[in-house]
C-alpha cells in the first residue's frame, strides 16, 4: 500500500473536519439557523443575524486553517479554471437583468424569484442558512 502524502496515518487529511465534527455543528447551529430566518426580512436585527455568523464562521476556519499550517504548498489556481468561473458568473448576472427587465414576472423568472419559490418554508430557508455556514467554512479552509 502506497501512502498519500497529504493524508496522515488514520488516513485522513491533516486538519480536515470530521464528518460526525460537521454534523453535530450542524445540529448544535440548527436552532439558531432556525431563529435567524424568523426575523423581518430586511431588518438590522436579520442583517446582523446572517452576517455576523457568516464573519465568525470565517474567522473560526482562517484560524483553523493557521493552526493547522495552511495550505501554502497548493499550486495557484488555473487561469483556465478561474475563466470558467467568470463566465458562469457572467451568465447568471446577464440572466437575472435580463429577466429583470422583462415582464410579466411570471414568464420571466429572475433568480431570486426562483430561489423564492424554493425557500418558501421556514425549515427550507433554516437549512439552507446553515448550508451557507458550512460553504463558508469550506471556502476559507481551501
Amino acid at each position: 500500500m502506497t501512502e498519500d502524502p497529504g493524508r496522515d496515518r488514520s488516513g485522513s487529511r491533516p486538519g480536515a473536519v470530521a464528518p460526525a465534527v460537521a454534523a453535530v455543528s450542524a445540529v448544535l447551529i440548527s436552532p439558531y439557523a432556525w431563529w435567524a430566518v424568523g426575523r423581518p426580512p430586511f431588518s438590522a436585527v436579520a442583517t446582523a443575524a446572517v452576517v455576523l455568523p457568516g464573519l465568525a464562521a470565517a474567522g473560526v476556519a482562517g484560524v483553523a486553517r493557521a493552526r493547522a499550517g495552511g495550505r501554502h504548498d497548493r499550486p495557484a489556481p488555473a487561469p483556465a479554471g478561474m475563466a470558467r468561473w467568470a463566465v458562469l458568473a457572467a451568465l447568471a448576472a446577464a440572466w437575472q437583468l435580463a429577466a429583470y427587465l422583462q415582464h410579466p414576472r411570471h414568464d420571466h423568472p429572475t433568480l431570486s424569484s426562483l430561489t423564492n419559490a424554493a425557500l418558501d418554508s421556514h425549515a427550507a430557508r433554516a437549512a439552507a442558512f446553515v448550508a451557507w455556514l458550512a460553504v463558508t467554512v469550506t471556502l476559507v479552509w481551501r
